[in-house]
C-alpha cells in the first residue's frame, strides 16, 4: 500500500486523481499548492509523486526540479500528467523540464493513470535494486481489500494456519501501520503515527519521562537498535525485562490493528525484512482476541454464534495443540473448561464462569481458530462404553451478592453525567475523535455500565438507571461511529455554543484546530502545525487559527529560531488584519518579540492586552516571564 503525493492546482483535477488512486489502493496525499506540496515530500517520504505539468513554481523552478535535487528525489518516481482533459496538453516535451520518469496526457483517464504509475514504481532503482523491506514491499500485495466487514480475524488465523511470512499493511487516511509476520506469527509492528510509537508506549506504562522518550525517537531515527537507543536516553531497560515490554507492545498494537473498521488492508508476501527487523515472539492468535475485546461490539460476537445457541460446545483437538498460540488468560481458562459437551452454549453465556461479554468472545475466538466444535446433542462423557443418550448438565443460576453502597453511589452519580451529556462527553471524547477512538470508547464505557461487568452482584436497583445509560450510549454510537453524522452533530453542538469566532463556523477547521491543541498539550509540534495549517486552509478568514497556526510555528517550525520568529510574525499579522484586538495573536507576538530582545515592544503590547482585558490570564502570565 504505497504512499502517493499528488501535486495539481487544479482542485477538481486534484480530487478526482486523489479519488482514483484511492480506490486503486494507494495512500494519497493531495496537495494544491508549492510550498505545501515541499513539506509533504519531506515529511511524508511518499514512494512516488503524480505533479501537474503547469504546477505553480517556487523561485522560478518547478517542483519536479526542487524534488530531483534532493538525495532522495533523485530516485523517486515521477509521473507528469497534463491538462488534456481541459483541453491544454502541453505534449510530452513538457516532462524534459520537470524531468519526470513517464507521462499522461489525459488524467481522467484512470486506467492510464493506475497502469504507468505501477510500472513506473516497479521499474524504479528502489524497486529493482532494493533489499529486505524494501523488496517485500516492491511486490504487488497477495490479499488486499477493504477493513469494513472486520476481515482481519479471520485474515491473521490464515497467516498462522499457512505459516505465512509477509507484511500486513493498513491504512486510513494519513494513518499507516505495518505488522511483520514470521512463521505465521506477528514478531513486530510500526506506524506513521508518533503516538503509536515505542517511545510513547513506554511513556504511557510510566517506563519513560517524556524528555527521554524525545531522545530514544531521536536516537532510533539515527539508526541506533531499541536497546542502545534506550541507553542513550539514560533508560535502564534492558534484557528480559525489555524483551518482555517489547512483546507487550507488540501485542497490543497488533490487537489494535485487528480492530480497525475503517480503511483498507494489503499483505505483501516475503521474509526479505527478516534481518532488518527486529523479533519479538508473541502468542500469534492471542492479539485477534485482544483487538476484537477492544473494538468489536457484542453484537459482532453474538451474531456468529447464534446458530449454535441450542448446541453443545466442547474442546476440539486443536484447543490443546494451540493453546500457546491462543495465549488465553487464567478467567478464559476457566471459562473454557467449561466447555465438555454437555452445557449448552446459551446455557454457558447465560451462567458461566466469565461475563457476557468475556464468554460471547471467547467462544467466538475459539470458533474461529477451530478449536472448539459443536454438537446437536450433548457428548455421552468420558466412558467410552456408553450407547445411550447422556443428558446435559444444568448450571444452576448464582446468587448475587448486594452491590457495595460506595459503588452503587459511585454508578449513580456517573450515569446522571451520562444520561445528561452531550454524544461526545458520554464517551469521553473531544470533536476530534475519529472513528476508531468511538469505536474504543464506546466498548469501554458500555462494558462498565453493563449489569455484566458485575455478574457476582445484583444491580436491579440500578436497572433502570443502567438501561437509560445503555439507550444514550447506543444513541452517541450510532451518530458518532458514522463520519457524516458525527460531522452534523458537531456542526449542531457549535452552533450552540459560543466559540468566539469572527465569521461564520467551519466544522472540519474546528475539528483540525482541536487536534491541533491535543498535539500541541503532547508536545508534537509537527502533528500541531499541520492539522493548524489545515485549520487555516479550510477558513482563512478566522484569525483565532493564524494565532494557533503562529505560536506552532515559532515552536516547531523549520529553520533558526530568527527564521521560525518571522514566519510566526508573519502569521500573526494576518491574524491582526483580520482582528487588531485579538488577544490571543497580540500576547504570542509579545512572548515573540520579548524573547527576540524587545522587552520594552513587548511590555507594551501585554500591558495594552490588560487594558482591554483586565482579568486576561495570559497577558499576566506573559507580562511576569517578560518582565524577568
Amino acid at each position: 500500500m504505497k504512499t502517493i503525493l499528488i501535486a495539481e492546482h487544479h482542485r477538481p483535477t486534484l480530487e478526482h486523481l486523489q479519488l482514483a488512486l484511492e480506490q486503486a489502493g494507494y495512500q494519497v496525499h493531495g496537495v494544491a499548492d508549492p510550498a505545501t506540496a515541499m513539506e509533504h515530500f519531506v515529511a511524508a517520504h511518499p514512494d512516488a509523486v503524480v505533479i501537474s505539468v503547469d504546477f505553480p513554481r517556487i523561485d522560478d523552478a518547478h517542483l519536479g526540479q526542487l524534488i530531483r535535487a534532493n538525495e532522495r528525489g533523485a530516485r523517486l518516481p515521477m509521473l507528469a500528467v497534463d491538462k488534456g482533459h481541459l483541453g491544454r496538453a502541453r505534449g510530452v516535451s513538457a516532462i524534459l523540464e520537470i524531468k519526470a520518469n513517464g507521462y499522461v496526457a489525459d488524467p481522467i483517464r484512470g486506467s492510464d493513470l493506475t497502469y504507468k504509475l505501477a510500472t513506473l514504481a516497479a521499474a524504479s532503482p528502489a524497486a529493482a535494486h532494493g533489499q529486505g523491506l524494501e523488496t517485500t514491499l516492491s511486490r504487488p500485495p497477495v490479499l488486499s481489500g477493504e477493513l469494513k466487514g472486520a476481515p482481519l480475524p479471520a485474515l491473521l488465523h490464515s497467516f498462522f494456519r499457512l505459516r505465512r511470512d509477509g507484511v500486513l499493511v493498513v491504512a486510513f487516511r494519513e494513518l499507516t501501520r505495518r505488522v511483520f509476520f514470521l512463521q505465521g506469527g506477528p514478531v513486530n509492528y510500526d506506524s506513521t503515527a508518533r503516538q503509536d510509537s515505542l517511545a510513547r508506549w513506554l511513556v504511557e506504562k510510566g517506563d519513560l519521562s517524556e524528555r527521554q522518550a524525545e531522545q530514544m525517537i531521536a536516537a532510533l531515527r539515527s539508526g541506533l537498535r531499541v536497546g542502545a537507543a534506550l541507553a542513550e536516553a539514560g533508560s535502564e531497560l534492558a534484557g528480559e525485562e525489555l524483551l518482555q515490554k517489547l512483546r507487550d507492545y507488540t501485542r497490543e498494537k497488533t490487537a489494535q490493528v485487528v480492530g480497525m473498521r475503517e480503511g483498507r488492508y494489503a499483505f505483501f508476501a516475503g521474509d526479505e525484512f527478516r534481518d532488518q527487523v527486529a523479533s519479538v515472539e508473541i502468542p500469534a492468535l492471542a492479539p485477534i482476541l485482544d483487538g476484537a475485546r477492544r473494538m468489536f461490539p457484542i453484537r459482532f460476537f453474538a451474531q456468529a454464534l447464534k446458530p449454535h445457541l441450542a448446541e453443545f460446545p466442547r474442546r476440539a483437538a486443536e484447543f490443546s495443540q494451540d493453546l500457546s498460540a491462543l495465549g488465553l488468560n487464567v478467567q478464559d481458562l476457566k471459562v473454557a473448561m467449561q466447555m465438555n459437551g454437555r452445557i449448552a452454549l446459551r446455557d454457558l453465556l447465560a451462567h458461566g464462569r466469565g461475563d457476557l461479554r468475556q464468554t460471547y468472545s471467547l467462544m467466538w475466538f475459539l470458533k474461529l481458530s477451530n478449536a472448539i466444535a459443536f454438537s446437536k446433542e450433548p457428548s455421552a462423557g468420558a466412558d467410552p462404553g456408553w450407547a445411550g443418550v447422556a443428558a446435559p448438565d444444568v448450571i444452576a443460576p448464582r446468587r448475587k451478592k448486594p452491590l457495595p453502597r460506595e459503588k452503587l453511589d459511585e454508578l449513580r452519580e456517573a450515569a446522571v453525567k451520562i444520561i445528561t451529556g452531550s454524544y461526545f462527553h458520554v464517551l469521553g471524547l473531544d470533536i476530534a475523535a475519529d472513528t476508531e477512538a468511538v469505536e474504543r470508547a464506546y466498548h469501554e464505557v458500555a462494558a462498565r455500565f453493563h449489569p455484566d461487568s458485575y455478574p457476582e452482584y445484583d444491580t436491579s436497583e440500578i436497572k433502570d438507571l443502567l438501561d437509560s445509560v445503555q439507550d444514550k450510549l447506543s444513541a452517541s454510537y450510532r451518530v458518532l461511529s458514522i463520519d457524516e453524522k458525527r460531522r452534523a452533530y458537531v456542526q449542531f453542538l457549535l452552533s450552540r455554543l459560543d466559540v468566539g469566532r469572527s465569521g461564520a463556523l467551519n466544522v472540519d477547521a474546528e475539528i483540525a484546530l482541536k487536534r491541533g491543541e491535543a498535539a500541541l498539550k503532547r508536545n508534537d509540534l509537527t502533528s500541531a502545525v499541520r492539522a493548524f495549517e489545515e485549520a487555516v486552509s479550510l477558513n482563512p478568514r478566522e484569525p483565532e487559527y493564524y494565532s494557533y497556526l503562529a505560536w506552532a510555528t515559532y515552536k516547531g517550525g523549520n529553520g533558526s529560531r530568527k527564521d521560525r520568529a518571522k514566519s510566526a510574525l508573519k502569521l500573526l499579522k494576518k491574524a491582526l488584519g483580520l482582528n487588531p484586538y485579538l488577544e490571543r495573536a497580540l500576547v504570542i507576538s509579545a512572548i515573540i518579540e520579548g524573547e527576540g530582545g524587545d522587552i520594552s515592544g513587548a511590555r507594551k503590547k501585554l500591558l495594552k492586552v490588560l487594558e482591554m482585558n483586565p482579568g486576561s490570564k495570559t497577558a499576566k502570565a506573559a507580562l511576569l516571564k517578560v518582565g524577568r
